[in-house]
């Protein structure tokens, strides 16, 4: 992939990716009253409008789905386009818009985007402006097709075939889902309306092969004689399973091929067999720590570690604390027993390799659930809303998290709140906090979390059986940072086609996810915000802005594009309560 950034630097230098120069200026900070009530929706006079048509101008897409978005007033507008590609919206206030369009199996397009799936440039209108020749090229999406065949090299019908991609997750590079489709009779499939990229192609019959059965001399007898059939003997369980299978023919993911499609590309041929593979038995036993069987619940068996297509089982566990799992294909995986009931309390987990063999003997040896208490604290000017109810955010950051998670309630009104049903692992402690449609939800962003006197404010904390929390704060306030400026040209001309990101100077904040990590695009004006009112401010700290002329999609996230940015950017302090405008003029 070729990046082509244009980074913000301080003091006129010079910027070394993309043949730009961008220098700082500094506006001294404004003031704002941060609890200023939301504006309602309002009518106006100005319109706004233009037409859309296919990658290269030449066609007109018709009966697309156009919609236009406020981001100043919370004006939400949705028509479509008619048979010469044209849209219009009418009684428009005064204010920043932006506008998509979606049609399959075109790609869904926003107003200014350079490419599909990116953001798009905000489009300043004034009052009773009127315009109309917003243009929006809506490219075509890739496609992907093949067939797929069993083992005899016949056609593989009804085969669940998976598009995948790899993608960073808790800071391990992980596989995640980026489509499905099952093969016709013929054994074909098709993927379309596709993004640009790299995917990789799986195939999974679910079903064991259909394995004949000889019959004996006494059966074949009684069939020539047309007298009754003896009895059939016992059932056979089928000890070989289709084993999931990545283009162009291996099970592992790692090894697989990656198919890469530019926009409008198909890509046909891409053919693979499937591959029968040895299956085991997997047993094992659950029992309390003094060697009791437990009698209910549930074991998870789930695939484990990235080179795998993922899967779960469910198996029960009998009342002499006995589970088990047959047909199982080679690889690694994870077991996770719980006890039974709406809210479980005991947990026992292991890692298996299975091999070909049979896997007798596994022991899971049930423990408590982890558990811990916390409060809740409001700071601000505005009084504290009230607490009964609410739910504050704990994510499990474990790449393979089991479908289980914690539960967060608040007992008390006073903002006491329990957390019960921890698995050991990572987890982020604190986010927005939901307060229904009122003006609390804009007023309060999370301020702090305190863990056992420590700050872990947007960091993540492992919890273990032996690094319970004992004491936990998580405090909310109704102060906010806010950032914004204008991006020019030394003539003063408004610049509309770079994306502007801030990022932590600290790289302990550099995860996927992280709310300190922002992207905008600048308006048709050149004007652009990354912090403001509302739970998503971004919180007091020391940060980076750089202006970048392309952006693949998460790609801010990543530390390595991160720290490409980092030599060249400009350096901003935002302090509890700043409301900073930094202005960046490309050279």
């Amino acid at each position: 992939m070729m990046r082509r950034c244009v980074v913000a630097i301080a003091a006129s230098a010079v910027l070394t990716a993309g043949s730009l120069s961008i220098a700082a200026r500094q506006t001294p900070p404004q003031t704002r009253d941060s609890r200023q009530p939301v504006a309602p929706a309002l009518a106006g006079t100005g319109a706004l409008g233009g037409a859309v048509t296919n990658d290269d101008g030449s066609k007109p897409v018709r009966n697309a789905y156009v919609v236009l978005i406020g981001t100043g007033k919370g004006v939400v507008k949705v028509t479509s386009t008619d048979g010469d590609g044209k849209f219009m919206f009418t009684a428009l206030p005064a204010d920043r818009y932006t506008v998509g369009v979606s049609k399959p199996p075109y790609l869904g397009t926003v107003a200014g985007a350079q490419r599909p799936a990116r953001p798009g440039t905000p489009i300043a209108l004034a009052d009773a402006q009127k315009i109309s020749n917003v243009a929006i090229r809506m490219p075509m999406g890739a496609a992907i097709t093949g067939v797929v065949t069993d083992e005899k090299g016949q056609p593989g019908t009804a085969v669940q075939v998976t598009l995948q991609q790899w993608r960073m997750q808790g800071g391990q590079r992980t596989l995640v889902p980026a489509g499905s489709a099952a093969t016709d009779d013929r054994g074909r499939y098709r993927f379309f309306g596709l993004q640009p990229g790299e995917y990789l192609v799986a195939g999974m019959r679910n079903a064991s092969p259909a394995i004949p059965r000889t019959l004996s001399a006494q059966e074949v007898d009684a069939a020539l004689r047309g007298g009754p059939t003896p009895a059939a003997p016992p059932v056979v369980v089928p000890t070989a399973r289709y084993a999931p299978v990545f283009y162009p023919g291996t099970t592992r993911a790692t090894d697989a091929m990656p198919i890469s499609v530019g926009i409008g590309e198909e890509r046909p041929n891409v053919d693979f067999k499937l591959e029968l593979v040895q299956t085991s038995r997997v047993e094992g036993t659950v029992a309390t720590s003094d060697g009791q069987p437990i009698t209910t619940g549930t074991v998870l068996l789930t695939t484990s570690g990235s080179s795998s297509v993922p899967s779960a089982q469910i198996g029960r566990i009998l009342p002499d604390g006995r589970f088990a799992f047959t047909n199982i294909a080679p690889g690694t995986f994870a077991l996770l027993a719980l006890t039974a009931g709406p809210t479980a309390s005991q947990y026992a987990q292991t890692a298996i390799e299975v091999a070909g063999g049979d896997v007798f003997g596994v022991q899971l040896t049930m423990r408590p659930l982890l558990s811990f208490q916390g409060s809740l604290a409001f700071r601000g000017a505005a009084a504290a809303p009230a607490l009964a109810g609410r739910r504050i955010p704990v994510k499990n950051l474990a790449p393979s998290s089991s479908s289980t998670t914690a539960t967060v309630q608040l007992t008390t009104a006073t903002g006491a709140f329990t957390v019960g049903s921890v698995l050991p692992g990572p987890y982020l402690i604190g986010g927005p906090l939901g307060f229904g449609p009122n003006t609390d939800t804009m007023t309060w962003a999370l301020e702090s979390v305190m863990v056992d006197g420590r700050d872990v404010t947007d960091l993540p904390i492992n919890i273990t059986a032996d690094t319970v929390p004992q004491s936990v704060v998580v405090t909310y306030s109704d102060r906010f940072q806010e950032l914004s400026g204008r991006i020019t040209r030394s003539t003063g001309a408004p610049v509309s086609e770079h994306t502007i990101i801030v990022f932590p100077e600290e790289k302990a904040y550099w995860m996927s996810g992280s709310r300190r990590i922002l992207t905008t695009r600048p308006g048709t004006d050149g004007k652009f915000t990354l912090s403001g009112a509302g739970p998503t401010t971004l919180p007091p700290g020391k940060y980076l802005l750089a202006a970048v002329t392309d952006i693949d999609r998460d790609e801010q996230f990543d530390p390595a594009f991160l720290a490409a940015l980092v030599p060249a950017a400009v350096p901003i302090t935002l302090q509890p309560g700043d409301k900073k405008v930094q202005d960046l003029i490309i050279k």
